[in-house]
């Protein structure tokens, strides 16, 4: 199965996620054969330079005894125990490498090795829809176990984790025999660590599993009938309960969009519908397979790795019955554009959808296929906020590229290609020359967002830049392509007048990128009736207003359980403490609903400290120091530990749809004006 190569796994713990700054304190190496028989492992903690500065807190995210570093070798002595597992047949395997690899590079710089396998990476191809690809939540759900944030078991989890995804592959193929031909002649991976064998033979399609669009029966009831209600009635929905309104709107409506502000409002609503096994959908048009451009695919003479991925994966998807193709990554998704073709209509009884997805599928010229849709608008009280951000649309430079991106694989298949490489390199000479120009406007302040007219210098310099950007506005018309020319629009309008330009630090590669608004548009009543003219649509609401119809008084109400302890003016700490201490002692959770990131960090190691200090037992959650979200409620919903967890209030309602319970919620550093507005809002959905 493997080839006769020698196979490397191995990781770092670090005093922090900053790979240019943080020091490694301790690394774990594991060499095995293609056998998966270990050869050789080396293990040792690591002195940092920083010791002095590091505070419990790495003891906490690590699991580190700070001690055991005081005596432990620096990087450079250790040096010398690891020549031995590096040389040009190594295949280094890491579970989310763009992390340890620059480590690795920065320390083992000049080791040689074969190439690099990415456990996350691979994860991501050949097992579908986890709730999490994290290292330590795949291995609890595939039993090889260990404890996660420790250099030996991520090391021999992420062998486990390999092993997993090379007997997967190795089973595809013995089942499609095709697939061989397929990898070998692609830059795939895999065809460098398996002994792959021919067997010369074509296809020209990808076989599918068709997903069934749902269709739903009317769900009867004699609940109180909102229908007799006039369309746009406005419902206040204090003092009831989310499942009470939704199963009034469930009652009477044979067609029905459901929309949200946000996709954890969303979820606690699917899963009401799951319950009752109710088939919904989701606002998307569905397509069907452009049967010529996959037999494109699958002749061509050279297939990139991508593409030798993606044919892995959609047969990956068919062995396992699934019929939703699980777009992981941007490759994924340029092929699977260039492989769909017409739209069908829409056609499921129940839809759920964001407001942005709705508002967004109007503006986009769709509105004609919901028009037979009652809409019921739940949180329509930030209405204003998803509509603003569809009608005031910024303008992103890497989303043009990827916009053009598809393109270009479409026309490489044509052997077009070219002129639209051409213009993707002055587009990116363009905004990389504008991009120095705007940073000294940023230099000097804290604030991100900055008034610009881009063109108003009379320089050479400025009337270049003009030329190269007129030169582009006439390529872009000439291409024809709807979609971009829209895009595009949105930065000329930036370009021809002032507008508002916001310094981002971009996340795929830590760089600064600038979003372009146009001036932006003041959004009312009137742009949201504009864009639902013409639809039947109710709204519910936290708000109150004398024109409001009050729910609660037409229902028998029941008093709310859901209790919060609301430090109405400035925290208490000291109170605070007293409260968190005995809710530990007493093996009961609490969230603390917190706005202010600065202010839950310092909670956080106000909250650790307490439990050193009385040796208390918590698990102790915050946002940008402890896990990340999806990892975080797949935990707290499988364990019955006690949590104190301080985050957003966004994540309140993400643990409501898990069914993660607590026993306490107490709400900490938010605005005060908008305090009886949260409460509300949180108290309608946790009920």
């Amino acid at each position: 199965m493997l080839k006769d190569l020698n196979y490397v796994a191995f990781d770092f713990e670090t005093t922090w996620l900053n790979t240019e700054k943080d020091e490694p304190i301790q690394i774990w190496i594991i060499k095995f054969n293609k056998k998966f028989e270990v050869v050789k492992q080396f293990s040792s903690y690591i002195k940092p330079e920083n010791l002095a500065d590091l505070t419990e807190i790495v003891e906490f995210t690590t699991w580190i005894k700070l001690e055991k570093l005081k005596d432990a070798p620096t990087f450079e002595e250790i040096k010398k125990e690891l020549v031995d597992f590096f040389d040009e047949n190594s295949v280094l395997i890491w579970h989310n490498i763009q992390f340890d690899i620059k480590f690795m590079k920065r320390y083992l710089w000049e080791f040689p090795y074969l190439i690099e396998f990415d456990t996350y990476t691979y994860s991501r191809l050949l097992l579908h829809f986890e709730p999490s690809y994290a290292l330590e939540i795949l291995s609890d759900k595939y039993w090889f176990k260990g404890q996660s944030h420790d250099a030996l078991a991520d090391s021999f989890m992420s062998i486990e984790l390999f092993k997993l995804i090379v007997k997967k592959v190795d089973k595809l193929v013995k089942k499609y025999q095709f697939l061989a031909d397929l990898l070998l002649k692609s830059d795939s991976i895999f065809t460098k660590i398996l002994e792959l064998n021919p067997v010369n033979k074509n296809i020209f399609s990808i076989p599918k599993k068709w997903l069934s669009i749902p269709k739903t029966k009317k769900i009867k009831s004699d609940n109180l009938d909102i229908l007799q209600f006039d369309n746009k009635t406005v419902f206040n929905v204090n003092w009831i309960d989310f499942e009470t309104a939704f199963n009034l709107a469930l009652n009477w409506q044979n067609k029905v969009i459901f929309a949200f502000s946000s996709n954890a409002r969303q979820n606690i609503a699917k899963n009401i519908l799951r319950e009752k096994y109710v088939q919904f959908s989701t606002l998307n048009l569905w397509s069907t397979t452009n049967i010529d451009n996959e037999k494109l695919l699958l002749t061509k003479p050279r297939l990139e790795e991508f593409e030798a991925n993606y044919i892995l994966k959609s047969f990956s998807h068919y062995s396992e019955d699934i019929s939703i193709f699980d777009i992981s990554n941007f490759s994924e998704y340029k092929i699977n554009k260039f492989l769909s073709w017409k739209n069908r209509t829409i056609s499921a009884n129940i839809i759920l959808a964001t407001h942005y997805d709705l508002f967004n599928f109007i503006k986009e010229k769709w509105k004609e296929e919901i028009k037979d849709y009652t809409v019921i608008m739940f949180d329509w009280h930030y209405w204003m906020n998803s509509l603003g951000k569809v009608i005031n649309r910024g303008f992103d430079f890497y989303e043009l590229m990827n916009k053009l991106d598809i393109i270009l694989y479409r026309e490489s298949f044509t052997k077009n290609s070219q002129n639209i490489e051409k213009l993707i390199d002055e587009i990116a000479t363009f905004f990389g020359t504008l991009s120095v120009k705007l940073l000294p406007l940023f230099k000097w302040t804290k604030n991100k967002l900055e008034m610009v007219n881009l063109f108003e210098n009379s320089s050479a310099w400025f009337f270049e830049l003009k030329e190269s950007f007129q030169n582009i506005t006439k390529q872009l018309e000439n291409l024809n392509e709807v979609e971009i020319t829209r895009y595009w629009n949105i930065f000329k309008e930036c370009a021809e007048n002032y507008c508002i330009v916001e310094q981002k630090l971009f996340w795929q590669n830590a760089q600064l990128k600038y979003i372009f608004n146009p001036m932006m548009e003041n959004v009312d009543i009137n742009n949201f009736n504009d864009f639902m003219e013409g639809l039947q649509y109710y709204n519910f609401t936290v708000m109150e207003k004398n024109n409001y119809i009050k729910l609660s008084d037409k229902l028998e109400v029941q008093d709310k359980t859901t209790k919060f302890v609301d430090y109405k003016e400035q925290v208490d700490f000291k109170k605070l403490v007293e409260d968190i201490k005995n809710k530990i002692e007493a093996k009961e959770s609490m969230f603390l609903v917190s706005n202010n990131k600065a202010f839950s960090n310092s909670l956080f190691k106000l909250i650790y400290n307490l439990t050193k200090e009385y040796k208390l037992e918590a698990n102790i959650y915050a946002e940008n120091i402890t896990w990340g979200q999806w990892k975080l409620l797949y935990y707290l919903k499988k364990k019955k530990w006690v949590k104190i967890t301080i985050w957003w209030p966004e994540f309140l309602l993400a643990n409501k749809a898990k069914h993660v319970k607590y026993n306490e919620i107490h709400l900490l550093s938010i605005w005060w004006k908008f305090r009886q507005f949260i409460t509300d809002d949180l108290s309608f959905y946790l009920e």
